[in-house]
Formats: C-alpha cells, structure tokens, sequence
C-alpha cells in the first residue's frame, strides 16, 4: 500500500507540474523536422560498447550533439526512469538500477536491441514532441532550446548537453580517443574512504559487500588494475596494525585527582570544585560522567594537557567539556583558546609545535563548527591560534588523520593547511583554498590545488567522511564518484566501473 501511494502522490504531483506549463501545439511539432546523422565514433554504456549499426533505436546526432534514445534498456541500465502521464513525459534520475548492498546481490544486465539495420550514409528525420516534457522538476521549454529534445520512431531522444546529463540526471560524460563517447550513470558506488597506505597500496571501506567473508579493498597506488577484495581476517588484521600505530602517537592518560576545592594534576591546580560537580536534583538529574586528561610532551620542558569533562542528563542526552593547558615548571596555565586535544602535533626545528585538531563533536559525533584549529605553541611557550588570524575559517592540516605520515614540512618549514569558511547558508559557496604557512602566520596560496578545493565545496559533518587522503609519500588521493580514484597530486585518475569491483 505504501508503493502505490507513493506513486499515486507522484503521478499527482507529474500532472500538477505540467497542468502549468504550455504544451507545443501538434501542428507546430509536426512542422519543425530536424535532420540527423549516425555518429561516426564508438558509444558505451557504462563501459560496454553499443552496436549502433544493429541498434532498434540506434544514437543520433543533431547539430554535433549526441542524441540518448529513451528506451527502457537505456534509461535502466543509467539509472534513470522515464514516467508517463497525461500531461507528458518525465525523466526522473535514481530510477532504474536498484541499489544494490546484501549479499548474493548481482548488478542486473538491459541488454539493448540490435535488431535493426542502420545505414551511416543515410540522413533520418525526427521531430518534435507534442507533448509537454520534464527532468526532475524542472520543466523543459522545448521550442526554446538550442539542442530540444526529438521523437524518432515513436521513441522520444534526449540531447547529451552537459545541462542534461551531467546537471540535471548525475551522468557521467567522458570522451577517449580510442572508446570514443562513454555515458556512465546508474553506479553503485563501491569505493567509499581511503583509511591507509603503504608504499604499494591504497587500503579503502566500501559502501557494500555482495559476498560472504568480503572485508576492505586494496588498490595498487600504480591504479594499473583494478581494486582487489581483502577478507575480513586481512581487514581486522590491518586494523589491529593500524591501532597500534595510533597508539604509539597517542597522548599520554594521566590521573586527575579531586580535592575538596578542585580538581588537580600533579599538585597544580586546574579547575574550581564548581567546575567539578553538579547539583543531581536540578532538571535532568546530572552527573559527571567522565572526567580524564590527557597529556602531550612538547619537549622535554612542556607538554599540553587536555582535560574532557562529560556531563550526563537523565534523557539520555550528555554534554562534553575542553579544558586545556600549558604545563611548564610545575605551573598549569590555563589555554581558552585552543580548548581541545589535538589530533596532530608536528615539531619545528626551532622548538615550537604545531597543534592541529581535527574538530570537537557534539551529539552523534557531529564536528562543531569552527573547531577545526591549528595552534603553534613558540620556543617560549607562547600559544597562538591560526583561526584568530583568519576570523570565520575552519582548518585542517592534509595528513594529520594518518599516522604513519610524518614529512609534514616543505623545505623551507612551511605546512601545508586547508582552509574552509564557515557558511550556514547551503545557497551560499564558501571561500576555501589550500595554503602554506610559516610560524610568523605568513600565508601563501598553493594554486595548483584550487581543482581539488572546489571538490569540497562544503566541509563534512564527520570525521569519517573527508573526502581527501594524504599518503606516506605525501601526495594527495580523492575517490570521486562512479567509483574514481585520482592521484590529485601526479594528476592521474583511474574510474572503475561497480561490476569490475564487484567481480574482483
């Protein structure tokens, strides 16, 4: 019952959508005929090649635009879906192929009809629609385009604009010398994160499994074949490894200690008994859950501590508290600044530190936003934070999530940050960019790297979903959708198609 309504609001929704639009009249379609050809250059789908000689509905050009018959083998194998109504047609994206993602799950073949006789000599004629027509829900004006849509046979064919296929219906449009025109659309999209590397491989979750004992995948950073299946035994494996890296980087846990007037390490007093506890009989019936701190060597003279304090409330929800400090000669001074433990810490040669955060969370792990920081901390102990200097930005350090990476500096000591404004208007794109900068807070833009910050026009919610990967040999990694992974930095991309991985 719940299909049928949804398709009922629909088709509802289809006829309200075209009752506002003027249909073109039939006399005024039948006179406007237009010219095709056969296009001389090879088409797949999907990375299939088309036989368009033999095809029922073969691919047409009009006006050097390639034209997409609208058949249902076609539209299904890109993922599109075509609904009919009294009002017209309309062209939907995310029909067609299911999405796949239990296991046992096979992607579904449409083969295409090659039951025709195609003459590439020949001139053929379509016409115009005399029906009203729609993507989405934009309506099309159809007399009014350049490249409009045609009816050949019956069939209805769409032109291949980079306004339709690539804007409006999420196709993929690539053009080889050798392939000729691939039109790629209706992909699972299997390659999710990359979480590690080494000199070889690229170490990457995926967005499903479909066979049993399936883990992560592991690409060849040569990307000269394609991604190969661990088993889950590997993956754990891979993982423990991982941790135990992590676990040599990670601060030190130090024992906090609660007195009568407060909270102290190491006799230096950090915090008010105020801070420390509360009333258990106001609304919502808090208590301290956590309260635990965590200590980062600068030296052999300093360190950083962050405490975490977790106050927890009766309805299930809790709310989690920063403090920081610099501990020096037995002093704790107190850095409200920087209230957070960081993820990264790098060292100059001149005995400052660098600290980067990778951002706090609020409920459900969602990154707060603004705090993603950098901070140097001077060869006298002096805090400063980046984010001061740039009012309103967010920043990451490239490499700061691996930790097997080290080679941070370049060679004249400057570090390679990203900086991203914050903007809560989603109609808005915000300013960002990539940067090197130097302990005196000087920055210089790194134009090559514009390309891959406009790949990230917004800043992920979760730690887990940053799309960009610094590699031990400190090049730059990006998987883009339809499965494509690209070497940003040695500016090479490899795409390989869901039923290649799935194969595999």
């Amino acid at each position: 019952m719940v299909v049928c309504k949804s398709r009922l609001i629909l088709a509802s929704l289809i006829v309200l959508l075209f009752a506002c639009f003027p249909h073109m009249s039939t006399e005024a379609a039948a006179g406007s005929q237009k010219k095709l050809t056969l296009p001389s250059f090879s088409i797949q789908i999907n990375g299939q090649p088309v036989d368009n000689a033999h095809l029922k509905y073969p691919f047409f050009v009009y006006n050097d635009i390639t034209y997409l018959p609208l058949t249902w083998e076609v539209t299904q194998s890109l993922g599109l879906n075509l609904v009919y109504s009294e009002g017209g047609l309309t062209l939907l994206k995310g029909g067609g192929q299911r999405s796949g993602g239990w296991l046992g799950w096979k992607k579904e073949r449409f083969p295409l009809d090659t039951s025709g006789s195609n003459n590439p000599k020949q001139n053929y004629t379509a016409a115009m629609p005399s029906f009203g027509l729609a993507i989405n829900d934009s309506l099309i004006d159809n007399g009014q385009e350049p490249y409009p849509l045609l009816v050949w046979n019956d069939v209805t064919y769409m032109p291949l604009t980079w306004k339709y296929a690539h804007d409006l219906l999420d196709l993929g449009l690539r053009w080889d010398k050798e392939k000729g025109l691939q039109i790629i659309g209706g992909q699972q999209q299997v390659l999710e994160r990359i979480y590690y590397d080494d000199a070889e491989y690229l170490y990457v979750y995926p967005t499903l499994v479909t066979e049993k004992g399936q883990g992560s995948l592991k690409v060849k950073k040569s990307m000269d074949e394609p991604p190969k299946w661990m088993t889950i035994e590997e993956t754990e494996a891979l993982n423990k490894h991982i941790q135990q890296k992590q676990s040599l980087l990670a601060a030190e846990t130090v024992t906090l200690v609660q007195k009568d007037n407060g909270l102290y390490y190491d006799n230096m007093k950090l915090l008010p008994k105020e801070e420390i506890t509360v009333d258990s009989n106001s609304a919502g019936n808090p208590f301290i859950r956590q309260l635990t701190g965590v200590l980062h060597p600068l030296g052999s003279e300093r360190a950083f501590l962050t405490v975490t304090k977790v106050t927890a409330y009766n309805y299930g929800n809790s709310l989690t508290t920063y403090y920081s400090y610099l501990i020096e000669n037995g002093q704790a001074k107190e850095v409200t600044e920087f209230p957070q433990s960081p993820d990264c810490i790098i060292a100059n040669s001149d005995g400052s530190y660098w600290l980067a955060s990778d951002g706090t969370s609020m409920m459900h792990g969602r990154i707060i936003p603004g705090s993603r920081k950098l901070a140097l901390v001077s060869p006298q102990g002096e805090l400063k934070v980046a984010n001061a200097w740039m009012d309103g930005y967010d920043i990451t350090v490239p490499g700061a999530d691996n930790p097997s990476f080290t080679n941070f500096l370049d060679a004249e000591g400057k570090l390679l940050i990203y900086v991203h404004q914050i903007s809560y208007d989603p109609q808005t794109t915000p300013s960002r960019g990539y940067y090197l900068i130097d302990k005196s807070f000087q920055m210089t833009k790194v134009d090559s790297l514009d390309q891959l910050a406009q790949e990230t026009p917004f800043l992920p919610t979760y730690r887990s979903e940053w799309p960009v990967y610094r590699g031990i040999d400190g090049k730059l990694y990006l998987i883009r959708k339809n499965n494509d992974l690209a070497n940003y930095t040695d500016n090479t991309s490899v795409m390989w198609y869901d039923d290649q991985i799935l194969a595999t």
